[in-house]
């Protein structure tokens, strides 16, 4: 028998193609496969129980097994009709760098282990700095996510303005460190808060919204005056580039004035949003991002990237280094070189960005800037056919590519009497449209309202999926009103 370490190019290559083969029949399929899977978590669970196996079985037959137990449990993300949480349709191109990636094997921890992978990522942070309008002496690195990125950025920001924590920790402090940032903010910075020992809710100051689901800079103002004469130690604030519950963009050139009013750290959560950074239309929505101390991106969301490829800049290029350089007596160091493990907290590093680097040497800025347009303009179309019945309304503005609508039923003539049931109401015709597995959208509660959540992610999106889509979530609502 074959030893299953064996390196037959011949098998490789049958191996290759065929996997290459279901993914082009797959993409060939997303528009018509349903979105949501008919499954329930406990028939996935029964699927994959079976014990450590005691002998492996040939590729081929793992492959039939993936086409036949897994791909039909699988949630359709990549579909055009997938309205949801920020996961678009992977390029082909990055797709298949994953597997480049995986083949040469490198450890991006160390540039010894990695050279040529080591300058990729430094080009590609490179591009990152230059779009959010960093200055030369700028850097970064790739992470899992935003949730990484955030956590990351907010160590930054701790031992930069208070450097003490990085040799004695919290426990010599005499005053609480707070970390201040819109109430509608990632729940990524609440743990980020947690994982740093700051405390997820004594530490983090969340900052009411005004109407429109931006953070009330005034009230931020106020909340940060109060706590230091409390004698507490504000250090950081926060900004939202792009709110997850409706794409809503802080006041950002504000927050940068009241971070340099007060002397803290300002970062960007641009996960999502920052992908319109690279259209000159739109880039005016984040005047002040430039001045932000460290910036939050997600290439997995909007610019077409497959997990994980999240990033994390800051305006000065030491300061990871600050906060996260320890001694290795194990890994050799040029002292010449970049070494990635001391701008983050990950060691072992994979080698991310080469689908993003191979994407946009192929897509091009041009394409990527006319593709956050296209879908902010997709958006706004969509509410305003949903919205021209009367029946329906937006909750807050279409910053992005997500809207944040209500059902209101207004037409009906006991429209106000039922106003205390609407929210419930919401979650009915989403649970409606799920049920129906063509489509995916989520409800959400933003401004202290519920309302459905309705994003244009993929670039395979056209307005007949969205008009579709406004006919079932209308039909929903009729059901309900039955």
């Amino acid at each position: 028998m074959t030893s299953p370490f064996a390196i037959d190019p011949t098998d490789i290559r049958a191996l290759g193609q065929a996997t290459a083969e279901w993914i082009a029949r797959h993409y060939a399929e997303l528009s018509e496969l349903p979105v949501v899977p008919d499954v329930t978590p406990a028939e996935t669970f029964a699927r994959f129980d079976e014990p450590v196996p005691e002998h492996g079985v040939g590729w081929r037959e793992l492959l039939a097994r993936f086409e036949r137990d897994l791909a039909p449990l699988s949630f359709n993300l990549p579909s055009p009709r997938y309205f949801g949480l920020m996961n678009p349709t992977p390029l082909p191109i990055a797709v298949f760098a994953e597997a480049l990636a995986a083949a040469l094997n490198q450890n991006l921890g160390a540039w010894h282990h990695s050279p040529g992978a080591t300058a990729i990522e430094r080009q590609v942070i490179r591009w990152l700095c230059d779009l959010a309008g960093y200055p030369a002496a700028s850097f970064g690195s790739l992470t899992s996510g935003g949730s990484l990125a955030n956590t990351t950025a907010l160590k930054i920001a701790l031992a930069t303005k208070l450097p003490e924590t990085t040799r004695g920790g919290l426990f010599g402090l005499t005053a609480r460190p707070l970390v201040y940032a819109s109430a509608e903010a990632h729940f990524s910075i609440e743990k980020s808060c947690n994982i740093l020992g700051l405390g997820g809710r004594d530490g983090l100051r969340l900052v009411p919204v005004d109407a429109h689901s931006r953070i009330d800079v005034a009230r931020l103002r106020a909340m940060i005056a109060a706590d230091r004469a409390a004698g507490h130690h504000p250090f950081c604030v926060v900004g939202v580039a792009g709110v997850t519950s409706n794409g809503v963009i802080d006041p950002l050139a504000e927050l940068a004035e009241v971070a340099a009013e007060f002397g803290l750290w300002y970062h960007v959560d641009a996960a999502y949003a920052a992908g319109g950074l690279m259209s000159d239309t739109l880039k005016p929505r984040f005047r002040g991002v430039e001045r932000a101390d460290s910036i939050t991106m997600d290439p997995h969301k909007w610019w077409q990237m497959p997990y994980p490829c999240g990033a994390v800049l800051t305006r000065d290029g030491e300061a990871g280094l600050r906060a996260f350089t320890a001694a290795d007596v194990y890994i050799p160091d040029t002292g010449r070189s970049i070494e990635f493990r001391h701008h983050g907290l990950q060691g072992s590093r994979p080698f991310s960005a080469l689908k993003l680097w191979l994407a946009m040497l192929m897509v091009g800025r041009a394409a990527y800037a006319r593709l956050a347009e296209d879908q902010i303009a997709l958006t706004e179309r969509f509410v305003a056919e949903l919205t021209k019945d009367g029946d329906w309304r937006t909750v807050t503005p279409v910053d992005t590519a997500i809207a944040a609508v209500r059902f209101t039923g207004a037409r009906r003539q006991d429209a106000k009497e039922r106003l205390p049931e609407l929210d419930a109401v919401q979650d009915r015709i989403v649970d409606r449209v799920l049920k129906g597995r063509r489509h995916w959208i989520s409800p959400t509660t933003t401004v202290g309202t519920r309302a459905i959540r309705v994003m244009v992610i993929s670039h395979l999106t056209r307005w007949e999926h969205l008009e579709e889509l406004i006919g079932e979530m209308r039909a929903a609502a009729s059901a309900n009103e039955a």
